[in-house]
């Protein structure tokens, strides 16, 4: 844990920036009504008290198994309560297909850093975070996770004045493969208003990344469930069962496909649970009204959508790109609004920093949506794209999005075109029939992974790296983490 007392590593701060910063977070704040549309009553209010913020990221949560994303199972209850009390974005996709290289990405608003297969690398010290962004503007910050993952081993804690793995004090075995009720999120959430009890002064940021719905999919007693009584074959959700299926080709039935669907939505419905505590808490504190809450997650998980099952493989279709995202703030935002249209994981960070009046973060690729979205447009007229990496050394597999097309290019497979009008869940490759179509966006990718390239090549200089141990290695291996992980 990073102690309250660290310094703050260096930031590069534009000199536009620095009058605002001079006066701290609670000066900063009191531009907030020159950067919106309209500075009404509740936006007086708001300038006058920065907000708290919080980030809450779900691992592995998928939008469409969210009744608020039109799912037909009530997985979400507290989540669409949320939504309709605050902006709920439709079409948000993020930057890769697994954690470390999209939290890094929606931390950072640019496109997510190579992240090495064995695990040996760290946040690229170039990179500015939100988190060292509101603390810089005098937000104390605090980070709370549950996952090996996202630890401080890897750089994870940049920018936090404490930053908290829940899962510290196990074996790393255990901690890679999340079994049990150590990596539940009601702890997520009571570490949270703990340390908002006992050591928050407003305005506070807190970062908290829970584990449900990752795989194992685990049953939780008293929680709604979703299985079959009847079903009576081998998959219980566990790693051991998924591994032996995978490890020994026995393949998945149609029932023991069903049965991991519905252990997944059955563990939504709990993390949903845990949100709606938060919830509670905020509340029964008074600080619900001023406090910024996002709920986002770092990918999907594929249900065989296209070829397997998992995240982090050569698959960047929605089921692992698209996501919820949620924003409550009852005394900044409008309540209700559902915005349509491409919202990118790069524009996050910028439309949160946005948002909270405070000068754009350097060098952030992405770019604010508070000003559409306040005005209740659609995104789709900025004509944005999203370009997806998988973001690991030697394994190329990028795409790229618009509101309506999705490029697809595996240069070990295939380059496929998808129609997404047509086709949404991208079934059906266009390729051959659209060459012209197919040849400019390969030509916007390629320009892309170019520049992409030149801007990674410079966050590389003095990049740190680690070395996991034998046992490290191996535990990672098991859960399909090193090496190749197709499926």
């Amino acid at each position: 844990m990073a102690g309250s007392g660290e310094p703050l590593r260096r930031l590069s701060v534009p000199r536009c920036a620095v009058s605002r910063a001079a006066l701290g977070g609670w000066g900063a704040a009191l531009v907030l009504c020159t950067s919106l549309v309209a500075c009404g009553p509740t936006q007086e209010r708001a300038a006058r008290r920065p907000p708290n913020v919080i980030v809450w990221l779900v691992d592995t949560l998928r939008a469409d198994h969210l009744s608020c994303y039109g799912y037909e199972r009530d997985t979400s209850p507290q989540l669409d309560a949320l939504a309709a009390q605050g902006v709920l974005f439709e079409n948000a996709h993020v930057n890769s297909n697994w954690t470390q290289p999209s939290v890094v990405s929606l931390l950072s608003g640019r496109a997510p850093p190579i992240f090495e297969s064995d695990y040996s690398s760290t946040i690229p010290e170039g990179l500015t975070l939100l988190p060292e962004w509101l603390r810089f503007h005098g937000w104390r910050t605090a980070g709370f996770t549950i996952t090996a993952a996202t630890a401080s081993h890897f750089g994870f804690d940049k920018g936090f004045g404490e930053y908290v793995e829940l899962d510290a004090d196990l074996d790393f075995t255990v901690r890679t493969r999340r079994s049990g009720p150590e990596f539940d999120a009601d702890r997520v959430v009571a570490a949270a208003l703990d340390w908002i009890d006992t050591r928050a002064a407003a305005p506070f940021f807190l970062s908290l990344h829970s584990v449900d719905p990752h795989a194992p999919y685990e049953a939780h007693v008293g929680e709604v469930a979703y299985t079959d009584p009847t079903y009576a074959g081998p998959q219980d959700g566990s790693l051991t069962q998924l591994d032996a299926a995978f490890e020994e080709r026995r393949g998945f039935s149609a029932a023991d496909r069903r049965q991991l669907i519905d252990l997944y939505d059955g563990e939504i419905r709990y993390s949903d649970t845990q949100l709606g505590a938060l919830v509670a808490g905020l509340r029964a504190r008074d600080l619900f009204d001023n406090t910024l809450l996002v709920v986002v997650s770092d990918h999907g998980e594929e249900f065989w959508d296209h070829r397997t099952h998992g995240h982090g493989h050569r698959n960047l279709h929605a089921e692992l790109t698209h996501v919820p995202l949620v924003m409550s703030w009852p005394d900044g935002l409008p309540a209700g609004l559902r915005v349509p249209g491409l919202m990118r994981g790069i524009d996050l960070t910028p439309t949160l920093v946005h948002a909270l009046g405070l000068p754009a973060l350097p060098d952030a690729e992405g770019e604010s949506v508070l000003l559409r979205a306040r005005a209740g447009q659609g995104l789709a007229s900025r004509r944005a794209l999203l370009f997806a990496d998988r973001a690991k050394r030697e394994h190329g597999l990028l795409a790229v999005r618009s509101d309506d097309l999705l490029l697809h290019a595996d240069p070990e497979r295939a380059t496929e075109l998808f129609d997404l009008e047509a086709d949404p869940a991208a079934q059906h490759d266009l390729g051959a029939e659209r060459p012209a179509e197919l040849e400019r966006f390969s030509d916007t990718l390629h320009t892309w992974r170019d520049g992409r390239d030149a801007r990674r090549a410079a966050l590389e200089l003095g990049r740190a790296s680690v070395e996991l141990d034998e046992a490290q290695a191996a535990s990672l291996r098991a859960m399909g983490y090193l090496g190749e992980d197709d499926g």
